[in-house]
């Protein structure tokens, strides 16, 4: 079969296409001919060797490297104690590597089901990002009905998948801020109520005033840097504010007084925690197929790409030239 190879870390060129043996299953694993394959941020790091550390829980690559951790594709072989209801199926999948290929072997319990004629391209673009917004929602904080939301980088995967979320969960407001006019445009496009550029120096005033001066119940932060800081303007008393990036960096350090005297939280998010927590990521995969195959959630595909061409995505997703999911077709 062909399959996307990294045999370095490396710019996007150590990627490349190589002919290597159809993997057999083992135990629970499902063998899936693979039509889509989505291209996330995590994979551009684990090529440029960011997570290869025992602390990410990414890491530990051998080289040659299969990289990819979502896709879609059809279960054409099992191992011997896998589902047998699963052969013959549909599936979508989220896995630790191998999504860049012809065939994927996956963990039987992390495939779902999904109807024959859903959107490939959508489904294989949700599975990380999507259970990375599902998981902040309900795991590192509970999202509940009426309570405001502010979503950070909203015009990105898992902020434009939050914003869904919280929509579907009965949240309002729901704040988004992006740093362009085509990504706020995009969240508003997404559902958000309001879109706010937090490169302004008044964002967290535009915050309170969407609010009615009261601040949001919920802050989902991503960016780092001056803007973390800056959330505590904008976040209400008893308000809690989940961490799961920080692209400008880590800011200053947090004084705990500052969360007590308004009786608010701080919490994180990190989604390779999960992988070992089948019950969970389960359920949050089956809960977005389900509102991906009802219209509740989507992705704009920014472009079908072939197999062989991954490091063209993976400089697109760099160069930030994509406003929604690039998708790799074998």
């Amino acid at each position: 079969m062909k399959a996307i190879q990294l045999n370095a870390f490396g710019e996007a060129d150590v990627l490349g296409l190589s002919d290597v043996e159809v993997p057999v299953p083992r135990d629970e694993e499902v063998l899936i001919r693979v039509s889509a394959a989505g291209v996330s941020f995590v994979d551009v790091r684990q090529r440029l060797g960011v997570y290869n550390q025992a602390s990410t829980r990414v890491g530990g690559i051998s080289f040659p490297h299969v990289p990819g951790s979502q896709a879609v594709g059809t279960v054409v072989a099992l191992g011997p104690t896998a589902n047998r209801a699963l052969h013959g199926r549909k599936v979508v999948a989220h896995v630790r590597k191998g999504a860049y290929a012809e065939y994927l072997i996956a963990p039987g319990p992390d495939c779902v089901v999904v109807p024959d004629d859903a959107d490939e391209a959508v489904l294989a673009a949700i599975p990380m990002q999507g259970l990375t917004a599902y998981c902040l929602l309900t795991a590192s904080t509970v999202l509940k009905a009426g309570e405001s939301i502010l979503v950070h980088a909203a015009g990105g995967g898992v902020g434009s998948i939050a914003v869904q979320i919280a929509k579907i969960m009965g949240a309002g407001p729901v704040i988004a801020t992006a740093a362009t006019p085509e990504k706020r445009d995009y969240a508003l496009a997404m559902g958000a109520d309001f879109a706010i550029d937090y490169e302004r120096p008044d964002w967290p005033s535009q915050v309170l005033q969407a609010t009615g001066g009261r601040g949001v119940d919920v802050l989902l932060e991503s960016i780092g840097g001056d803007v973390f800081e800056r959330n505590f303007e904008c976040l209400a008393d008893f308000g809690r504010c989940v961490i799961f990036g920080s692209a400008r960096g880590p800011g200053k350090p947090v004084e705990p007084r500052r969360l007590m005297t308004r009786c608010q939280s701080l919490a994180g998010f990190y989604l390779p925690v999960l992988y070992d927590d089948v019950e969970r990521t389960s359920q949050g995969l089956q809960f977005l197929v389900d509102h991906v195959v009802a219209g509740n959630i989507n992705v704009r595909i920014a472009e079908e790409i072939p197999l062989a061409e991954a490091c063209r995505a993976h400089r697109m997703l760099e160069g930030r030239e994509v406003i929604g999911a690039v998708v790799l077709r074998p």
